[in-house]
C-alpha cells in the first residue's frame, strides 16, 4: 500500500496543480491584477495622446456633450449623429445615448481634456478584461486556470484592438461589450440558482451594450451558445429567455425610430459599393474575401488602417480562385464545429462564437459602411483567442481538460505565448502613438490605403483645413507648401482611384483656388465635380465663387442660379448671387434678393451690409448709412463695419457718432488676415 502510495506521489510530481481553496482568493487576485496592468502596459501610452478621428461625435468637441449632465435627456431623446449640410450632409442615424452620456458626465466633472477620457477607455478595457476573466474561470473550471487566463491576456494583447481602445469615437465598442458579457454572467447565474432576478439584470445589461452600440445583438445566439456548452441546461428551457432579450432589444431598436423620427444617412459607392445594390454571386464572393482579410488580420495584424472602403476590398464575383479558397476554409471550420458539437468540445465553441460575432461584418448578412475595418474583430477575436491558447496546450500538454498540468508542458506553454505575446504588445504600443490625433493617424495609414478612395480624401480635407487655417493666421506661403502638395497629390489619388468621386474633384479643385490661387485649374476641376454630380449644390457656388473673384459676374451669376435651384434659400448662395447681380448691373435684382434674405433671416446683418454698400456706390449715403446702423444694431461685434462708421462720422464732424462707433471697434474682434 505504501508502495502504492509512493507510485501516486511520483505521477503527482512535475505538475502544476490548481492552488488550495484557501489559497484560491490570492491566486484570483494576482491574476485580476496581472490583467489591468497589462491593459495598461497594453494602452497606456495613449493616455497622452488628443482627439482623433470621429471623436467629435461624441467628446467634448461635441457641442451637446459639452452642455454636461443637463444634456442627458437630449441625448437620450436625439440621434447618435446629427449633421447638417454645413458640417457635410444632413445625417441623423444611429442611438447609442449610452456612450455619449458618458462624455457628458465626464465633461462636467473634467472639461474638455482628451486625456481623461483616454484614461477611462483604458480603465474599461482593463475591466473588461477582468470580467471576462472571471466569467472563463467559471466556464471553463475544468481547466486549469492558467488556461482562460492566456485567453485574456493573448485576447487583450491583439493589435487591431488599437481602434477599440485608443479612438475615443470608439468607447462604444468597450461599452457594448461590457454590458454583453455583464448581461451572460447574470444569465449563467440565473440557470446556476434558478432565481429570476437574475433574468432582470440580464436582459437591463444586454440592453446597456445595445444601446451602446448594436453589435451585441450578436449575443442573442451567444448566450444560448454558452449555455449549451458549459451547463447541462437543456435548450428548451432558454427559449423563453431568448424571446425575452428579443423583445427587449427589438423595443431598444424601434421606439427611437418611433419618437425621433426616420433617420437619414446618405450612403456612397467609396463607402461600400454593396449598399447601392449588387447581385448575390458579388457579395456572396466579397463576403468571402472580406472573411479572409479577417482572418489574415487574426493571424497578422499589419498593417492597420483607419479607414478602408472601396478599392481596398474590390467587389468580386465568383471566377476570383481567393474566393474559393476562403469559402472552402470557413466551410471546413464551420463543418468541424458542428461535428464536434455534440461533445462539447471547446473548439466547436471558440469556432461557433467567432463565426456568429464576425458574421454581421462579412458584408453577406450585413453591408457596413467602410466595408471592413479592425474594430469590427474586438469581439470575434475572443473567439480566435480561445482557440489559440488551447492549440498551445494540446501541442504541449496532452491531458486537456485537466485542473493540472506538467511542469514541462507548462514551461513550453508560457514560452510560447511570451513569443506572441511580445511582438503583439510592441506593435500595440507603437500603433497607439499614431492615433496622437488625426493627422499623425492619417499620415501613418496612408501608405498603406493608397487603394481606398475615402481614406485619400479624409487626409487631403483634413489637411487642405490645417493648410488654409495656417494661411489665414499668417504663416508664410512657402512654409505649408510642402503639406499644400501632400494634399492635392491624395485628393487626386483618390479620383484616380475612384474616378467618378465627385467630392474629391471639388475639394481639389477648393485646393487649386483657396491654397495656389490658380482660378483656372480650379475651375477644371469644379466642373468635373458637376459632370460626376450634376445636383452638387456646393460645385456650382464654388464655380459661381471663383468666376466672382476673377471679375466674371455673368458667369457666376449663372453658376449661382443652379446651386439655389438645388438648394434654395441657402443664404451665403443669395447674397454671393445678390452680389453678382449688383456687379452685373442688376442692381434691382441684387436689392430684391437681399430683401428676400431679410424675410428669410430677420436677425441677420449681412443683407443690410450689401444693401448698404450698394446705396454707397449709387451716391445714396443718408440711406447706406442707415442700412450699416442696422446691421451694427444687430451685430455690433463688427469691427470693419464700426471703423468705416466711426472713421466717416469723424471725417463728417460728427464726433459723438465716432466715438461710439469707434468705442464699439475696439470692443470688436479684429479680423484675422
Amino acid at each position: 500500500m505504501n508502495t502504492q502510495k509512493k507510485k501516486d506521489g511520483n505521477k503527482k510530481a512535475g505538475m502544476v496543480k490548481q492552488p488550495e481553496p484557501a489559497a484560491k482568493w490570492r491566486v484570483s487576485l494576482i491574476y485580476y491584477l496581472l490583467i489591468v496592468a497589462y491593459a495598461f502596459i497594453l494602452y497606456g501610452n495613449t493616455i497622452s495622446n488628443g482627439y482623433s478621428l470621429d471623436d467629435m461625435y461624441v467628446t467634448g468637441k461635441n457641442p451637446l456633450t459639452r452642455e454636461g449632465l443637463k444634456a442627458i435627456p437630449e441625448i437620450f431623446t436625439s440621434y447618435y449623429i446629427n449633421l447638417n449640410a454645413e458640417e457635410g450632409g444632413q445625417h441623423n442615424y444611429g442611438y447609442r445615448p449610452i456612450t455619449k452620456a458618458t462624455f457628458a458626465v465626464e465633461w462636467e466633472f473634467f472639461g474638455e481634456n482628451p486625456h481623461i477620457s483616454h484614461f477611462i477607455n483604458v480603465l474599461l478595457y482593463a475591466l473588461t478584461g477582468v470580467i471576462l476573466f472571471f466569467l472563463l474561470r467559471r466556464l471553463l473550471s475544468k481547466y486549469h486556470a492558467f488556461f482562460p487566463f492566456l485567453i485574456v491576456m493573448l485576447f487583450m494583447a491583439h493589435p487591431s484592438h488599437t481602434e477599440v481602445v485608443a479612438s475615443l469615437k470608439n468607447r462604444e465598442e468597450l461599452l457594448s461589450f461590457l454590458g454583453a458579457l455583464l448581461s451572460l454572467h447574470f444569465f449563467l447565474k440565473f440557470y446556476d440558482n434558478g432565481k429570476k432576478l437574475n433574468i432582470l439584470w440580464g436582459v437591463l445589461f444586454l440592453t446597456f451594450g445595445f444601446l451602446s452600440k448594436a453589435n451585441v445583438v450578436t449575443f442573442l445566439a451567444v448566450i444560448p451558445l454558452v449555455v449549451y456548452f458549459f451547463t447541462d441546461v437543456n435548450l428548451r428551457e432558454m427559449i423563453p429567455v431568448v424571446a425575452l432579450l428579443i423583445l427587449a432589444l427589438i423595443a431598444a431598436s424601434l421606439l427611437p425610430r418611433i419618437f425621433l423620427g426616420e433617420t437619414t444617412r446618405s450612403v456612397q459607392y467609396i463607402e461600400n459599393p454593396l449598399l447601392l445594390g449588387a447581385p448575390f454571386a458579388e457579395r456572396l464572393g466579397t463576403a468571402m474575401m472580406v472573411l479572409l482579410f479577417y482572418l489574415k488580420k487574426l493571424v497578422f495584424p499589419h498593417p492597420l488602417g483607419f479607414y478602408y472602403g472601396f478599392n481596398m476590398i474590390p467587389v468580386t464575383g465568383l471566377a476570383n480562385p481567393l474566393v474559393w479558397a476562403s469559402f472552402i476554409f470557413h466551410l471546413g471550420i464551420f463543418a468541424f464545429a458542428i461535428w464536434k458539437i455534440r461533445e462539447k468540445h471547446l473548439l466547436s465553441f471558440a469556432i461557433l462564437f467567432y463565426l456568429i460575432n464576425i458574421s454581421p461584418f462579412s458584408n453577406l448578412l450585413s453591408m457596413p459602411t467602410g466595408i471592413v475595418a479592425d474594430r469590427f474583430l474586438y469581439i470575434a477575436s475572443l473567439g480566435f483567442a480561445i482557440a489559440l491558447v488551447f492549440g498551445i496546450f494540446r501541442i504541449f500538454g496532452k491531458a486537456l481538460p485537466g485542473p493540472e498540468v506538467p511542469q514541462k508542458a507548462m514551461a513550453y506553454v508560457l514560452l510560447i505565448s511570451v513569443a506572441i505575446a511580445i511582438p503583439a504588445t510592441a506593435k500595440t504600443i507603437i500603433r497607439n502613438r499614431d492615433w496622437k490625433d488625426e493627422l499623425t493617424l492619417f499620415a501613418a495609414d496612408m501608405p498603406y490605403l493608397e487603394n481606398s478612395a475615402k481614406a485619400n480624401f479624409i487626409y487631403a480635407t483634413n489637411l487642405r483645413s490645417s493648410v488654409v487655417e495656417r494661411l489665414k493666421s499668417g504663416v508664410p506661403a512657402d512654409r505649408v507648401m510642402k503639406d499644400a502638395e501632400i494634399c492635392i497629390r491624395h485628393f487626386r489619388q483618390a479620383t484616380k482611384v475612384y474616378p467618378a468621386y465627385a467630392d474629391a474633384w471639388n475639394n481639389l479643385g477648393e485646393s487649386y483656388l483657396l491654397i495656389l490661387n490658380m482660378p483656372d485649374s480650379a475651375i477644371q476641376y469644379f466642373e468635373k465635380a458637376t459632370e460626376h454630380n450634376p445636383e452638387f449644390a456646393a460645385a456650382f457656388y464654388n464655380l459661381g465663387y471663383t468666376y466672382q473673384a476673377m471679375n466674371q459676374p455673368e458667369e457666376a451669376t449663372r453658376y449661382y442660379e443652379k446651386a439655389l435651384e438645388l438648394l434654395p434659400y441657402e443664404i451665403k448662395t443669395m447674397s454671393n448671387l445678390a452680389r453678382a447681380y449688383h456687379d452685373a448691373g442688376e442692381t434691382e435684382k441684387a436689392i430684391a434678393l437681399n430683401h428676400d434674405i431679410i424675410t428669410l433671416e430677420p436677425g441677420l446683418d449681412l443683407p443690410y451690409i450689401n444693401l448698404g454698400t450698394y446705396a454707397m456706390r449709387r451716391g445714396e449715403t443718408e440711406q447706406a448709412l442707415s442700412y450699416f446702423e442696422q446691421a451694427i444694431a444687430l451685430n455690433p461685434n463688427n469691427f470693419e463695419l464700426n471703423m468705416r462708421l466711426g472713421n466717416y462720422y469723424q471725417k463728417v464732424g460728427d464726433i459723438e457718432k465716432a466715438e461710439h462707433y469707434h468705442d464699439l471697434a475696439r470692443r470688436s474682434t479684429p479680423p484675422q488676415h
